[in-house]
């Protein structure tokens, strides 16, 4: 006898007549049965176990996990008003697993889920997922079905006591485990993954993979089994296969009302022949997650033959679903207009006709486009009564109802906007242009590429831009990246540098070059290291191309790129580097390539001029006038240094620096640190140093005068002439020797413009967030935790119209600004993101610049904490000086009249 087929449900393959819910013109039942249903008393239903990962990766999940479960048991409930359930919320993490949540109310378990607060997890990818499983199938009644949502493996599928316990709680208490994974930690194939199929197989479950977005595509064959009373189905046939065609036979005993297979993987047909030999051919259309298909009604008993094929691994499950007392009726008059009434054994049973939900008695139109995951639609969804149509996006034609297939744009010159000399690509539902090789263009445009034909020779680069080209030397033309960080003796960290493109130098302590061997992880402060695959190249090689490397996941080369190096006079190398695909990768530096010494002071760096190389302020502030000119001030415990840089003295003629006592002349220092320094004595007199006291504090003053002479243009010749007032404070119970341990609590420097008057900006430490009550302390100490409130002030005449912008801030163990262990708290005038303890209260509004932070101390013990800040002081009748932080650009006032260096410390432990 030929079985009446038919489909209801398939995961990932809609057909109307099973989509989710959407009622509408009735009410969704709460969980007590309705009066106004066929309901003569409450029938128990499968219990219902979530087990859920709440690693910090699993925020999205979670929101998408609750929005469906809300569907599941709505939609259960309007099946099957009648059933009573209990409900169970386990979590597990790493290390941990728990707590249990257990309740019978359906309203009270959808509140579970705003208690999970997902955290910790960030260390590894695999989670406690089978401690997690034991404690789940120890926490819940027998028969229930539990669901497992994570995106790792299982950390703990090795544990063969642990496993093995699993297999006897899912022997004794008949319980069904589903999983949804929506990551992996590795492969498919990799037995932290493979656990999740060998318990599925055990239990007649499935293993979905999915993304967040499916998640709700797994629910169909979730939603016909939680509709039923407990035990009203039998396991008949559970399988599990490789890629391939397959036959398979299974035998059916006892009287069922129907058959329902399940499947999960990529199957791509399936035929079923009945013990008289009739075939039965449900329509299966590809999938990557699985499907559900009833199989008829009255299966007959006897052999039954299964042949499937599938593209990747795939699985079957094979139920038998026994009569109940769920829609029974002795009348077919009771049954809703859109339902069927069909009979079983004698008795009639009332079903909802496709495309409406409920008991039978009472049926609802199904609003197949309320939910992503309930209908086929790419692009426009209408529902319709008992179901629903979809209109073709944008790329596609309609070929015949709910039907769409892609327009080849390729194929019509006057559908695409590709240049004549591009290449035109179909994809789904759009198109792509590119220019060929030689040619430089987006494909809408294309010209020739001079850059792919060597023009520039060896030792240039070549950027090629529409209608032109340019060639240009790396070696001088290149950004630095200053990050010690970036040296192999560095834990990991999260670094990043998908944003690094374009010609870059290594500088710093951390190292001028890209290491050549394999960099393990946990180095670099990085997870992925980047390292090169092979040797530097010298100078007469011009620029080459070499293979950068990653390591991850035990692999030295997981990802690789393309960069290209050349090798710069003096010894150091440039870099074109390209972004990495994610983070966290980043571009590592080999410390030992420290060794090799630069002729250049250390605030200088060699660079091509004219033809000729020679050593420049890094920062390039070699040409400034007299006004820009930065006095670096160095108080200690015997003298204060005042001092020049020599880089930015290149285009003067020093004529005399001195201080206010003539003969105190200021001299250049040794050691190459390019200074020209003037030294003044902790005397009061010598030198000119006068001595000032307010009860708390003594501070040293002083006066250096600058004679320059200036060639204008090679046609005349200027003397300049200009005076810096600066002072160093330091506590009156502090002995002024140099033994002692402690530095100035504050440092200040004056300085004078001929015509605009004199100026001082220093940096206090208030007790509180009103910054009115500074330190008045020889020596401050702070625990760690506390905050910290720090204010930088401008003084002076007319002092009323500038404002004071904080360029960079930034904390030292030691007094030495240049120290190599520094902690950004603001950053090209903008507080360090990665610090949430950091707040900028005022810069750039006013005379005084005010921030904030939790106090902290430096590792390997270091007693100290120094704080340092670069300070402009912005004229704010010429325009805004408040920086923009909100990654929003604005217009900002460029005239910054002078750049100071402020100081105060030591805070200690």
């Amino acid at each position: 006898m030929m079985i009446n087929l038919y489909l209801a449900i398939l995961l990932f393959i809609h057909i109307p007549s099973t989509c989710p819910l959407s009622l509408r013109n009735a009410s969704i039942p709460t969980l007590s049965p309705s009066t106004d249903m066929k309901c003569t008393k409450e029938t128990e239903a499968p219990s219902l176990t979530y087990l859920v990962d709440t690693t910090g990766s699993m925020s999205d999940d979670l929101v998408e996990l609750k929005k469906v479960n809300n569907w599941l048991l709505e939609r259960a409930l309007a099946r099957f008003p009648c059933g009573v359930r209990k409900y169970t919320m386990v979590e597990f993490n790493d290390p941990d697993v728990g707590p249990v949540r257990k309740t019978n109310s359906k309203t009270e378990f959808a509140k579970f889920f705003d208690k999970i607060s997902p955290h910790g997890g960030l260390t590894d990818c695999p989670e406690l997922a089978m401690e997690g499983l034991k404690l789940a199938l120890e926490s819940s009644p027998p028969n229930s079905i539990i669901l497992v949502l994570t995106d790792a493996s299982a950390k703990d599928y090795s544990k063969t006591t642990l496993i093995n316990a699993i297999y006897s709680l899912l022997s004794k208490t008949k319980s069904e485990v589903f999983f949804f994974i929506t990551g992996l930690c590795g492969s498919v194939d990799d037995p932290d993954y493979q656990i999740y199929r060998k318990i599925a197989l055990k239990s007649s479950g499935h293993v979905f993979k999915v993304s967040v977005a499916e998640i709700g595509k797994g629910f169909d064959y979730l939603d016909f089994m939680v509709s039923r009373p407990v035990n009203s189905s039998v396991p008949i046939f559970s399988k599990d296969y490789a890629p391939g065609s397959h036959s398979d036979s299974f035998n059916v005993k006892g009287n069922y009302t129907e058959l329902v297979m399940s499947f999960d993987g990529s199957v791509t047909s399936v035929s079923l022949r009945e013990p008289n030999g009739a075939v039965i051919e449900p329509l299966v259309k590809t999938s990557t997650t699985g499907g559900f298909i009833h199989i008829g009604t009255k299966p007959g008993e006897g052999q039954w033959a299964i042949n499937i094929t599938g593209s990747k691994d795939h699985s079957i499950r094979i139920r038998g679903i026994k009569e109940t007392n769920v829609s029974l009726t002795s009348d077919c008059s009771e049954c809703h207009p859109h339902a069927t009434c069909e009979e079983f054994s004698g008795t009639k049973r009332c079903s909802c006709k496709n495309g409406f939900l409920g008991d039978g008695f009472h049926c609802s139109d199904i609003d197949e486009c309320a939910n992503s995951w309930t209908n086929t639609c790419d692009d426009k969804c209408v529902n319709t009564l008992g179901s629903y149509s979809c209109g073709c996006p944008i790329g596609y034609k309609e070929i015949s109802r709910n039907v769409c297939v892609d327009i080849d744009e390729c194929l019509d010159p006057k559908l695409n906007s590709c240049h004549s000399f591009a290449t035109c690509t179909n994809t789904e539902g759009s198109y792509s242009c590119s220019c060929p090789y030689g040619y430089y263009g987006d494909g809408s445009h294309c010209e020739v590429d001079e850059c792919t034909t060597n023009v520039c020779g060896r030792d240039m680069d070549c950027i090629k831009q529409r209608g032109s080209f340019n060639c240009f030397d790396p070696c001088m033309q290149h950004m630095t990246l200053n990050d010690p960080w970036r040296s192999t003796d560095n834990p990991e960290d999260n670094y990043c540098d998908k944003d690094k493109s374009g010609w870059y130098r290594f500088i710093g302590a951390g190292g001028i070059r890209i290491p050549e061997k394999c960099v393990m992880g946990q180095n670099c402060s990085t997870v992925a290291p980047i390292w090169i695959n092979g040797s530097h190249p010298t100078p007469e090689e011009g620029i080459i191309s070499l293979t950068a490397c990653s390591y991850y996941n035990k692999d030295c080369c997981h990802w690789s790129t393309a960069v290209q190096v050349k090798a710069c006079p003096i010894g150091y190398h440039v870099y074109k580097l390209t972004g990495t695909p994610k983070c966290p990768f980043a571009y590592c530096t080999d410390p030992n390539s420290l060794n090799e010494q630069c002729p250049c002071a250390e605030n200088e760096e060699l660079k091509l001029v004219n033809g000729a190389y020679g050593c420049y302020c890094k920062d390039g502030n070699e040409d400034l006038g007299i006004e820009d000119l930065e006095l670096e001030l160095k108080c200690s415990t015997n003298e204060v240094k005042a001092s020049f840089r020599t880089c930015q003295l290149k285009h003067f003629h020093v004529k005399s620096i001195h201080l206010s006592n003539g003969s105190c002349i200021a001299v250049k220092e040794a050691v190459n640190n390019g200074l020209i320094t003037a030294t003044s004595p902790l005397q009061d007199g010598l030198c000119g140093t006068q001595l000032y006291t307010n009860g708390t504090h003594a501070t040293y003053k002083n006066t250096i005068y600058v004679q320059l002479e200036k060639e204008d243009k090679q046609l005349i010749i200027r003397d300049i002439d200009t005076e810096r007032s600066f002072s160093c404070s330091y506590p009156l119970d502090v002995e002024i020797d140099l033994g002692s341990p402690l530095t100035p609590v504050i440092s200040a420097q004056s300085f004078k413009i001929v015509g605009t008057g004199t100026f001082k900006a220093r940096m206090l430490l208030y007790e509180n967030g009103s910054f009115l009550s500074p330190y008045n302390k020889t020596s401050i100490t702070l625990p760690t935790g506390k905050r910290v409130y720090v204010g930088v002030i401008l003084e002076g005449q007319a002092s009323s119209h500038y404002a004071v912008v904080m360029k960079s801030c930034y904390a030292t163990p030691s007094r030495h600004a240049n120290d190599s262990m520094q902690y950004p708290i603001i950053k090209n005038k903008c507080p360090n993101k990665r610090d949430t303890s950091i707040r900028v209260i005022q810069n750039g509004v006013s005379t005084e610049g005010r921030f904030s932070l939790h106090m902290f101390k430096f590792i390997k013990n270091q007693n100290f904490v120094y704080l340092h800040c670069e300070v402009n002081i912005c004229d704010t009748r010429k325009g805004p000086c408040k920086p923009s932080c909100s990654g929003v650009k604005t217009h900002e006032n460029m005239s910054e009249e002078t750049s100071l260096v402020v100081k105060c410390g030591p805070i200690s432990q």
